[in-house]
């Protein structure tokens, strides 16, 4: 008998030149594939049409300054298009509003695919699962206390609406740094970052007594050569 295996995770990412998908275009997109527990990270780079540019975008991504550095190459646009196509093609989306990302690509895509959306039909937003993490351990906190606070001392620590960097950082994820964000590849790996720090189990519980043991004599071994 043979078992389906589950879809593959994309994490991804665009910086845009603004936020309407019919007037503006993502120019680099990152995808971060997660295959068989491995990550396969990918970014295309592809011109865009600045007629209707939004400024404010422009200096948020650092469009400018980034695309005039030395070592910038644009990709071929088809041929990002096709390569992205199949990098996604069946994966499930994981990101940052992710919405707008799959949005903003399936623009693009459209110019190239009858079927300019092949990844599964439902994106997944790293916020709205930090959050849903957070109030979870409210609900926990509230039936081991007895105190129904805790929900109003989540909602302040979100905010309303809820910030991504500082629901990220309450689920102990650093966000990107002001050098690294709002570039694809950082966010992509942010995305990741919440998304592991809230579904992987961390590796001191989910480990074995014998790998425990292992991990502590490497730890002893390492407090040993730096006394010595």
């Amino acid at each position: 008998m043979h078992t389906k295996k589950p879809p593959i995770i994309a994490f991804t990412d665009c910086e845009t030149t603004g936020l309407d998908p019919f007037l503006h275009d993502p120019w680099e997109i990152a995808v971060i594939l997660r295959v068989d527990g491995q990550d396969e990270e990918h970014v295309l780079r592809i011109e865009p049409d600045l007629t209707n540019a939004d400024p404010a975008a422009l200096s948020l991504n650092r469009y400018h300054e980034r695309t005039s550095y030395p070592d910038w190459a644009w990709d071929d646009r088809e041929t990002a298009a096709r390569r992205l196509h199949a990098l996604l093609d069946g994966a499930v989306i994981v990101g940052s509003n992710p919405a707008f990302d799959a949005e903003m690509i399936t623009h693009l895509l459209g110019r190239y695919f009858d079927q300019p959306r092949p990844w599964h039909y439902r994106a997944y937003d790293i916020v709205t699962l930090a959050v849903g993490s957070l109030y979870g351990r409210a609900a926990e906190r509230t039936r081991t206390d007895c105190d129904a606070a805790w929900y109003g001392r989540i909602a302040r620590a979100v905010g309303w609406p809820w910030r991504s960097r500082d629901v990220s950082r309450h689920v102990q994820v650093e966000p990107p740094t002001p050098e690294d964000a709002h570039t694809a590849l950082a966010d992509a790996r942010w995305a990741r970052d919440v998304w592991d720090r809230i579904t992987v189990p961390d590796a001191f519980f989910a480990a074995s007594d014998e790998q425990l043991a292992a991990m502590a004599g490497d730890a002893l071994s390492r407090v040993h050569r730096g006394q010595a």
